[in-house]
């Protein structure tokens, strides 16, 4: 456990792991001539600062915003350190994909609902069905991307993540013996987010009113918000009271979701995940005591 009493949590990135603190974040990534790299950027999270970001409610988008501010950061580098240098994208190209992106994903935010509306339904259980729907949804992409060769090392090093945090939490020893023991789903994961997301927006859905495609586009993107607003509140419910029966609840599908997203991962991984763990620690508390294991992998110029 952390002797500054800090919360830490992850992600998997590629070909290696992602950890971060209140103070910032840490990346380790095996390439592929098998070099070891480590990075820490010191960054408060959103959620962290005083101001608004401290607000109820309020705070769920600052959460939003530093997950997908620090997931674009820690995967774009884990590109470069696995892949190397690679030519820069033209212009055109980034166009070309941005566009194909944005195109992508507002059909998926606008066509569920209007599917929905050719049915003969109450406003309200259109609301159901629009929710049940987009969970389908992102679980059937998460379990067929989830075949591809890339996303199962992906899936791997996110087990690896979670037993690593999990032995530091239970005060057992960053070795890879010690890590193993512990299971490859976390009860902190972010994947809970999923159910969350379809759980209220089953609550939240049937109040938007048939709309043209346009507004339907609009009201679905602001909707995004107030999802995380009202999960990140559950969230942090269920982290401060995991041993309820209500966090339980919730926390339970999270776990059946974390069968999908998470791997049994092998040493090499494990190690990959432990440096990062390590390298987080070290500039997030100001400790010394894992710099020999850090020297086994090459260091980053710090942020």
């Amino acid at each position: 456990m952390s002797k500054d009493n800090i919360a830490y949590g992850g992600q998997a990135v590629i070909g290696g792991v992602l950890i971060q603190s209140p103070k910032g974040w840490s990346l380790a990534v095996r390439d592929q001539k098998n070099q070891i790299h480590n990075y820490f950027e010191k960054r408060t999270p959103l959620t962290q600062r005083e101001g608004i970001w401290k607000i109820p409610f309020v705070r769920g988008v600052g959460a939003l915003i530093d997950s997908l501010y620090v997931g674009y950061k820690g995967i774009s580098l884990s590109d470069t350190l696995y892949y190397g240098e690679q030519e820069e994208e033209t212009l055109f190209t980034k166009i070309t994909n941005t566009l194909l992106i944005v195109s992508i994903l507002s059909l998926l935010i606008v066509g569920p609902r209007l599917l929905i509306d050719l049915l003969d339904l109450t406003q309200t259980m259109k609301g159901f069905t629009e929710g049940i729907l987009r969970g389908l949804i992102v679980i059937t992409y998460i379990y067929l991307v989830g075949k591809t060769k890339d996303a199962q090392e992906l899936f791997e090093y996110h087990g690896a993540e979670h037993m690593t945090i999990a032995s530091f939490e239970a005060e057992h020893s960053l070795e890879i013996d010690d890590v193993k023991k512990f299971p490859k789903e976390h009860i902190r994961c972010g994947t809970s987010f999923i159910f969350l997301i379809v759980f209220v927006s089953l609550l939240t859905l049937p109040f938007i009113p048939p709309l043209n495609v346009f507004f339907t586009l609009i009201t679905r993107l602001l909707h995004v918000f107030v999802v995380a607003m009202i999960s990140y509140e559950i969230l942090k419910f269920n982290f401060k009271n995991s041993d309820s029966l209500i966090s339980k609840i919730f926390a339970t599908p999270g776990i059946w979701t974390q069968k999908i997203t998470t791997k049994i991962p092998s040493d090499e991984q494990i190690q990959v995940a432990i440096i990062s763990m390590a390298n987080c620690i070290k500039y997030s508390e100001d400790n010394a005591q894992f710099d020999e294991l850090l020297s086994t992998s090459k260091e980053l110029k710090n942020g």
